[in-house]
């Protein structure tokens, strides 16, 4: 009966990993097509944002991009919470208080000249740092995983507002603080006021998400 568990279980981490590695290969095939063909992405990701636009209307195209600030915001912590081995994270986190203690100790030990103490701070210092090295390499795999997925739904939304924000917009927007500019104007450091907008509506909106459903952060 245990052997057909662990069997069981076997083939269900099996599955398991198949299902996500072919997540992640769709991600990346969605990142290369989005990058590559962004015009012919937008253009057929307009059939579903175009009538949002037209409906939000031309003047308010900053509506717009709040709205899908939102739905990417919903959608990056959804898949980062059902993807993401957060005991990993945690422990993590914990391993890098740890180690900042350490440091800070050794630095007083420094200042007091302890030999003593600083040789036994700095063998603690090794164990802990050699931990987290064991499970680096699974760490990179659990922030790259959601990545992947994440793709799908946010990099074809980005290549819209990348090709239709002057079609959708009067051209000329108010900017809460900066006054009037053009949504396709570049800002500083090739950064579009679209980009800029998104990005100020977007990251409280993923807190507040995140804060919903229960996703403490990693760092």
């Amino acid at each position: 009966m245990a052997k057909k568990d662990r069997a069981i279980r076997r083939k269900k981490e099996q599955m398991k990993k198949l299902i996500e590695g072919a997540g992640m290969g769709l991600g990346f095939l969605v990142m290369l097509v989005s990058l590559v063909y962004r015009e012919q992405v937008a253009t057929a990701l307009n059939a579903a944002l175009g009538p949002l636009a037209e409906f939000v209307g031309r003047n308010n195209f900053l509506i717009t991009i709040l709205i899908l600030a939102v739905i990417t915001g919903i959608y990056t912590s959804v898949v980062q919470k059902y993807t993401m081995n957060w005991e990993l994270m945690a422990k993590s986190k914990e391993y890098q208080k740890q180690i900042r203690e350490l440091q800070k100790e050794l630095i007083e030990a420094k200042k007091e000249d302890n030999k003593h103490k600083i040789k036994k701070i700095e063998k603690r210092r090794a164990e802990v740092m050699k931990k987290q090295t064991q499970f680096s390499g699974e760490m990179f795999r659990q922030q790259m995983k959601p990545m992947a997925y994440i793709m799908i739904i946010t990099l074809p939304i980005f290549m819209w507002m990348l090709v239709f924000a002057g079609e959708y917009s009067s051209g000329v927007v108010i900017f809460p603080l900066i006054g009037e500019k053009e949504l396709s104007a570049t800002f500083q450091f090739g950064f579009s006021y679209w980009l800029i907008w998104y990005i100020i509506c977007s990251i409280p909106i993923a807190q507040v998400i995140r804060k919903a459903i229960g996703i403490k952060s990693a760092m």
